[in-house]
């Protein structure tokens, strides 16, 4: 066997296992001897093996920078994480007590501890169908409540990074006058651990475990600058490094409607959009007593389901002023989340605001919060929602008794259309942006 021979079979091997039985390769050269072709198509067939296998061991060298959230293995089973028993039965007494449910038997598991100020924080992960969620115990922010962020594995994978943070709070202040930055979200199995960076400047490592990270520092209590100055290094077992940057910006920057994919005007504009079987009082959905909201008489209330897969619920009413018969009615909106007995947040518009087809909002749990939760009302000539990405990817925005609800990630533009019961582009809307997720605009027809 030649020396080239030699080193043709050895690359060969590493591409395939050896085997016990069939043809020996000294076999294989010595009936391809009279085949001169056969013997220069083989070495062109090594030569783009040997490429491959650089490409491939070149792939492994930066695994962590293509890994992504689709690997996470410590949330393959129903309790993701170690058993946490104490937690588990509080949760069970707090999911019992609110008005949205997570399903029976849902198991909580610890993922990571972290000590910040001399006082330990858990964070614990379950699952709520396809949206892994995280909650924070005990709240790190005094007299408020820890609601669970959840995250659909769809929007996961999406981000086509290593860790992915959900939630925390940037620079938060606390009653003494001093304040703390804490950060918590996901990692792939690849990630060993996880640096916080301000504008270069280290600020400290998180604990990583069970595919998930905490990190909680004390900070001074200042507003953060616009801008996205906080970056997240995730390292590897081999020290490889990817950098993924912290959304912050508090305000949404306008788009232009026609650099996204999508419709970029309305086919049948609507101008008496209204929700009737809530003027009408019909029972759908589950009895709610709408918590307070001013001037304004309820009349109506109903606790809706706006996605099947997702425990989250919203709170519908529809209310009366004291110059309802001159300016029409209100339509009101109640996040619901699971574990939280009262709501963190509600409005209430004139009931004219869907007469263009949608009323939405979007919710601000923390500062650091990176996939807001949309809720929003649409009118009876509303038959479909979608989502429009900037890739193109279109995704269905679940729509049930006029009420819907959707996630976003934050610093990300799409767009939300909207059709009638004939296809028709009735509303186009720009969500996203660079901003926290509160509110989007409108397209004009």
């Amino acid at each position: 066997m030649t020396e080239y021979e030699t080193r043709l079979q050895s690359a060969l091997s590493l591409l395939a296992p050896p085997m016990d039985d069939g043809p020996a390769w000294e076999d294989v050269v010595a009936r391809s001897a009279t085949r001169p072709a056969f013997r220069w198509k083989l070495g062109a067939l090594a030569l783009a093996l040997l490429l491959t296998a650089g490409l491939v061991a070149g792939a492994f060298a930066q695994g962590l920078l293509h890994d992504s959230l689709g690997r996470l293995s410590a949330w393959a089973g129903d309790q993701p994480g170690e058993p946490a028993p104490e937690e588990q039965a509080t949760f069970d007494r707090q999911n019992a007590a609110a008005y949205a449910h997570f399903p029976k038997g849902t198991r909580v598991g610890r993922l990571v501890h972290a000590e910040l100020n001399s006082r330990g924080y858990d964070l614990l992960g379950f699952r709520d169908g396809s949206n892994l969620c995280l909650r924070v115990v005990p709240s790190p922010v005094p007299r408020h409540p820890n609601s669970p962020e959840c995250v659909p594995e769809r929007e996961l994978r999406r981000l086509g990074t290593p860790i992915a943070t959900v939630g925390g709070h940037l620079r938060a202040p606390l009653p003494d006058g001093s304040g703390f930055t804490m950060l918590y979200g996901l990692a792939s199995d690849a990630v060993a651990g996880v640096e916080v960076r301000e504008r270069g400047r280290p600020l400290g490592s998180a604990v990583v475990g069970n595919n998930a990270f905490l990190f909680a520092v004390s900070d001074h209590p200042r507003f953060l600058s616009a801008g996205p100055p906080v970056v997240l290094r995730a390292t590897d077992q081999q020290g490889t490094i990817a950098d993924v940057p912290l959304e912050t910006a508090p305000m949404i920057s306008k788009v232009d409607p026609t650099a996204l994919p999508g419709p970029d005007r309305v086919e049948r504009a609507i101008t008496n959009g209204s929700i009737g079987w809530l003027e009408r009082g019909e029972a759908r959905g589950e009895p709610f007593q709408f918590p307070d909201h001013g001037p304004q008489r309820i009349v109506e209330s109903r606790l809706l389901q706006p996605d099947p897969a997702s425990s989250f619920r919203i709170g519908i009413a529809f209310a009366k002023g004291t110059n309802w018969q001159t300016n029409g009615g209100w339509y009101c909106l109640s996040w619901q989340w699971p574990l939280i007995r009262n709501s963190l947040s509600s409005m209430c518009a004139r009931a004219d605001s869907v007469e263009t087809g949608l009323m939405y909002g979007g919710a601000w749990m923390s500062s650091a919060l990176q996939f807001p939760l949309w809720v929003g009302l649409a009118s009876d000539d509303v038959t479909r929602i979608e989502l429009i990405h900037r890739d193109g990817s279109r995704v269905p925005v679940s729509l049930a008794d006029n009420v819907f609800s959707f996630q976003t990630r934050r610093g990300e533009a799409l767009k939300l259309v909207a059709y009638d019961s004939e296809n028709r582009v009735v509303r186009v809307e720009i969500v996203g942006g660079n901003g926290s997720g509160l509110r989007g605009y409108s397209v004009a027809p």
